[in-house]
């Protein structure tokens, strides 16, 4: 990432908005003109639903965690990101640009060991332990060195503000972990 991505302003952040509403509409449109009304409908839900998951967050009050998660998917990545907040009631303990700077680092983890080009996903999800914020990672894609990615990996988990964590499962192709802040 350069010093231009992490630095969103208002601006930069309304067109980025505005091209991805502008790209839907366009897809609902073309969709109707073939007669395609499912596909419209699909689109028109699947829109709704991010617009519903974006609200949740920005609703965590947690603006700094809100902006990397938000954007992420706006700048160019290895993989495409998408998230669910669970539970519209998350406390958390832990200071706001600590969680947005921890959860940047296991993303630019995931990046270092996986293949470019490849169809890569990771999806996370997000709700409420006892202990703080839970996060659940999954990963599917193609993970270059599985090995490495998971002692890293292990060494960004273990992090003084990391309360529990705990990887279910890796391969070549996925990776499923958790972790409780």
């Amino acid at each position: 990432m350069d010093s231009k991505s992490n630095n969103w302003t208002i601006i930069r952040a309304l067109q980025h908005s505005r091209h991805d509403w502008m790209n839907h509409l366009q897809l609902i449109k073309g969709y109707i003109a073939l007669g395609k009304t499912e596909e419209a409908e699909r689109v028109i839900e699947q829109t709704a639903m991010q617009a519903k998951q974006e609200a949740h967050l920005c609703n965590l009050s947690l603006p700094e965690l809100a902006k990397v998660l938000i954007t992420f998917n706006w700048e160019a990545h290895l993989f495409q990101l998408e998230y669910e907040v669970l539970d519209t009631n998350i406390k958390a303990e832990t200071e706001d640009r600590r969680l947005a700077g921890w959860m940047s680092s296991i993303f630019r983890l995931i990046e270092e060991y996986i293949e470019a080009y490849a169809d890569n996903h990771l999806y996370l999800s997000i709700g409420e332990a006892e202990e703080g914020i839970r996060f659940f990672f999954e990963f599917s894609g193609i993970i270059t060195n599985a090995e490495l990615l998971i002692k890293e990996l292990t060494e960004i988990l273990s992090m003084p503000d990391v309360r529990q964590c705990k990887i279910h499962a890796h391969s070549a192709e996925e990776m499923l972990f958790e972790a409780v802040v």
